[in-house]
């Protein structure tokens, strides 16, 4: 009788264990049961996005003032975008190629009425297209066959006198010899920066001003 008791007692407590378990862990399953909340696959050429302690660091390194409009070429998924937007509410035009990619951006800036969207190849966009030219730029540059180079020699001529470009380009010879001779700073980065990303391309973070 005894015995009987005690094993009563004893599933008892493990079925209470289990029901506090459950409890806890409630919240974790209704968020996989919302399907608003499923996680969503977006591919684009050359997607690389900025490693989030990467993205901030870029965004203070850049440091605009209040008013300062800023330009985010490549803009991606918005990495440096919400970097940006730790320290800066002012107007901020990004460019993105990808229509996928352009879809998340609208839904990521849904509320922001100071962000601008422009979908199209960066390297078409002339400073009539993006409404003037800028007093910062913040970018992260498609890095296959030298396209960082050309990406960001072409942000340089959007800069107003005075302005300042914070980015990212390969540390590579072919970006020092047409890049270091002008840069500001030239930041090597530590190896494997972006392998969180799907690359080990060694990175360099570039200033101009």
């Amino acid at each position: 009788m005894q015995t009987g008791i005690l094993r009563l007692l004893h599933l008892r407590e493990q079925t209470e264990a289990v029901g506090e378990a459950m409890a806890n862990d409630r919240h974790r399953f209704a968020a996989l049961a919302d399907p608003t909340a499923a996680p969503r696959v977006v591919s684009a050429f050359n997607l690389f996005q900025t490693p989030p302690d990467l993205a901030d660091r870029l965004a203070e390194h850049l440091d605009p003032g209040p008013n300062a409009r800023i330009l985010e070429p490549s803009a991606g998924l918005g990495r440096l975008y919400r970097a940006l937007r730790k320290r800066h509410a002012g107007p901020v035009v990004m460019v993105e190629q990808s229509p996928e990619c352009c879809r998340e951006l609208y839904d990521l800036t849904a509320d922001d009425y100071a962000a601008t969207i422009k979908q199209g190849d960066f390297l078409e966009k002339t400073a009539e297209d993006l409404g003037g030219l800028f007093d910062g730029v913040l970018m992260n540059p498609p890095f296959k066959v030298g396209r960082d180079i050309k990406h960001i020699e072409h942000a340089r001529r959007l800069l107003r006198p005075g302005g300042r470009l914070v980015g990212l380009c390969v540390n590579g010879p072919r970006q020092r010899a047409r890049l270091l001779q002008d840069a500001a700073e030239w930041i090597t980065l530590p190896p494997r920066s972006f392998a969180s990303e799907g690359t080990h391309v060694n990175v360099a973070m570039v200033v101009f001003t």
